[in-house]
């Protein structure tokens, strides 16, 4: 194999790598409907962020349309230059490379777009476009990688692969809602959720001075809480349950409650909605006895 596909050399963006993308669409289009195929064809990977440092490699996720089998573009692929390298460990996906000239390099990955290694790709390059904190991370980490691993790609991908997966794993605990995750109720109608906790008053004054000192409101600290709890009980269940078990006996902080204020709905209207809901189910509980 060629030089570019063993060292880590990492480059400043390209606007040509556009263009490149563009024309090599085009090619395994045309490829691939001369056999009646279609697919779509996303360019992915570090190329496709402006500004982003990157390898002179165009990566191109390609997902067949209706459920076409993975196996019939294959020979289309090949016909056009690619070079099928199997599953390379990601069942069902086939990873293809074309080329050994910068810039003139390809890598396909051949899968549905359902498939972990789409979803991940697509994800991670929708964070980078929209967070510049994570697309800045990056360049710095792949610059230093490529000073330290400069014949060593295994290396450089896997400590690559270790930061993506990472900022996959929180992007995706954001983005579920954690009072969905405690069978709490939640819509679109909900602007945000109040929590009432019972604590003495020199605990209240020492995460309100918190709470000043990073900009939370004690509501987004009770809900930081409530993910914090979520993320332990996927990670060490049996610690969570030991570390509430102590809280139980001797926390100083108790949730009261916690309740949505929808849309068009001030906080009085919300906890007065919500004492009726409690009533409600109260009386429900006792007629059920």
């Amino acid at each position: 194999m060629n030089d570019i596909h063993r060292t880590t050399k990492v480059i400043s963006w390209q606007e040509s790598w556009e263009e490149t993308f563009r024309q090599e669409k085009e090619n395994i289009i045309a490829a691939i409907e001369s056999a009646g195929l279609k697919a779509t064809m996303h360019h992915i990977g570090s190329t496709s962020i402006k500004g982003m440092d990157s390898k002179p490699i165009i990566d191109i996720l390609m997902c067949p349309q209706d459920k076409t089998a993975l196996e019939a573009f294959l020979p289309m692929l090949e016909k056009a230059g690619y070079m099928n390298l199997g599953e390379c460990g990601r069942p069902g996906r086939y990873f293809l490379s074309k080329g050994t000239e910068e810039n003139q390099t390809f890598y396909l990955h051949l899968c549905y777009e359902d498939h972990p290694v789409a979803k991940d790709q697509l994800l991670f390059q929708k964070i980078e476009r929209n967070d510049p904190g994570v697309s800045e991370d990056y360049i710095r980490l792949k610059d230093l990688l490529a000073e330290k691993y400069p014949d060593d790609r295994d290396s450089y991908r896997h400590v690559k692969g270790w930061y993506i997966h990472s900022v996959l794993e929180a992007y995706r605990l954001g983005e579920k809602d954690a009072l969905n995750e405690l069978n709490i109720e939640d819509d679109n109608r909900i602007k945000y959720w109040i929590y009432e906790l019972d604590m003495p008053e020199e605990k209240k004054k020492e995460i309100e001075e918190f709470c000043t000192l990073h900009e939370l409101t004690i509501d987004e600290f009770a809900e930081a809480a409530v993910r914090h709890f979520i993320d332990r009980e996927k990670s060490d269940p049996e610690g969570l349950r030991k570390d509430m078990e102590e809280m139980e006996k001797d926390s100083e902080i108790r949730l009261i409650r916690c309740y949505p204020v929808y849309k068009g709905e001030t906080e009085a209207q919300a906890l007065k909605r919500t004492l009726a809901e409690e009533a409600e189910e109260k009386l429900k509980e006792e007629k059920d006895r």
